[in-house]
């Protein structure tokens, strides 16, 4: 089964929304492929898919379709891991004290 996916790209990157169908047989780490590959954009490994609705960093190694929330999300994120644009913390994670950041 195919998932439309509304994907969120960094504002470094030349694209802001796209959408696209990705097999959600595919592990994160292959849709992330796939995106960078059919988009012509850069996808380093710290490059992740994000859901901001509900705070969640996709796991590399799962599949798309153990996502069910992906059926009705109104976009994902297409970022780097490391990105403290989730008000000042690592991964978007709810915790006050990020762990382990090197400075």
């Amino acid at each position: 089964m195919a998932l439309v996916m509304r994907i969120k790209f960094p504002p470094t990157y030349p694209l802001i929304y796209k959408t696209l169908r990705i097999d959600s047989n595919l592990t994160v780490v292959q849709a992330i492929r796939f995106i960078a590959e059919s988009l012509n954009v850069a996808a380093g490994d710290n490059i992740g898919l994000y859901l901001p609705q509900e705070k969640l960093w996709l796991d590399d190694n799962s599949p798309l379709s153990s996502y069910p929330q992906l059926q009705d999300a109104e976009e994902i994120e297409f970022k780097d891991k490391n990105d403290l644009s989730n008000n000042g913390k690592l991964g978007g994670g709810d915790h006050p004290d990020p762990c382990c950041v090197l400075q």
